[in-house]
């Protein structure tokens, strides 16, 4: 794991910034709410995410799948079961859709999960490489899901990942339960930024 830490300038503030990858805010983010799991096929989509995973583990622990479906049952299962949340990841395109039957019975369950789908590289967005649903919006893989979730992020850069992450776990839990989805491109994963 790669981070180094920096004194803020601001005379009299003592604050401390921290670079990290989009994929350590990530996992770093489910680690400081109690997520124990996090659910999914590795793939070229998220390979950035699991590397996170690996490194942060056994404060947060990699639980691989044989089925994209799989893993969003299993979380639907688990918070039945427990009421906590899990996390669940899956790679670009055809991988993600195969999230759309488990997604359903959450919406309507109202279970609460939060699901990251990989996506191109922002730079590539309506290229339709590496698997990208492209043909009517640029990595439009979020509104095969709009029906399904609560609401849905798409992050263009790394900054914007905490601020996200925290409203996607308020909504999540907030008002009646329900899944909700980050669509976050592979650069932004693997790219770094300093955050508080």
């Amino acid at each position: 794991m790669t981070s180094s830490t920096t004194a803020a300038t601001t005379p009299g503030v003592a604050e401390t910034t921290r670079r990290l990858t989009g994929a350590q805010i990530i996992a770093e983010s489910l680690i400081a709410r109690g997520v124990p799991y996090a659910v999914g096929i590795p793939g070229h989509g998220s390979w950035s995410l699991v590397d996170a995973i690996r490194d942060y583990a056994p404060r947060l622990k990699l639980l691989q799948v044989m089925h994209e479906q799989s893993a969003i049952h299993l979380a639907d299962g688990y918070y039945r079961a427990s009421g906590r949340p899990l996390f669940c990841f899956t790679s670009i395109g055809p991988g993600a859709c195969n999230t759309v039957v488990g997604m359903g019975t959450a919406y309507v369950d109202s279970t609460a999960l939060m699901l990251m789908t990989g996506s191109v590289h922002t730079h590539m967005r309506g290229h339709a490489a590496l698997q990208e649903l492209e043909r009517r919006h640029d990595a439009d893989f979020p509104r095969v899901l709009e029906p399904l979730v609560k609401r849905w992020w798409q992050p263009s850069r790394v900054d914007e990942l905490p601020g996200i992450l925290d409203r996607a776990w308020i909504e999540m839990l907030c008002g009646r339960p329900g899944p909700v989805l980050l669509d976050v491109p592979m650069d932004v994963q693997a790219d770094a930024a300093e955050v508080r």
